[in-house]
């Protein structure tokens, strides 16, 4: 898989990677903080959304159709953010995916639920 020039920024990590699921996890810096002194939730999409790149574009071109994020817990600096993304149906132009995000003691950080369109059709 290519590497995004985004995700390296933010260092997230992708760590497996096979037809239909997708883990990667990054690890909440300073500069991810929002005011509250916690992960902004942009930092926490983008792991959501790393995941669902991944995952989407494992072997078919795709794009980004919608995304819905619910917020569940917050993380802080320091703590490592894992996200699994998961194919729950894959069609001939459209796939939808789930995306749990957890904190590294296994707690629920966010809800994520993704629909891609495929180009390679």
């Amino acid at each position: 898989m290519k590497e995004s020039p985004f995700l390296k920024f933010l260092n997230i990590e992708l760590e497996e990677i096979r037809e239909g699921y997708a883990r990667v996890s990054g690890v909440v810096a300073k500069d991810f903080l929002n005011l509250h002194n916690t992960a902004h939730g942009s930092f926490i999409f983008a792991i959501a959304d790393a995941a669902f790149e991944y995952i989407s574009n494992f072997s078919r071109d795709s794009v980004a159709l919608h995304m819905d994020i619910d917020f569940r817990r917050p993380v802080k600096e320091g703590e490592k953010v894992i996200a699994e993304a998961f194919e729950e149906s894959s069609g001939k132009t459209t796939s939808l995916y789930r995306i749990i995000v957890k904190n590294e003691d296994g707690k629920l950080v966010a809800y994520v639920t993704a629909l891609v369109y495929h180009l390679d059709n």
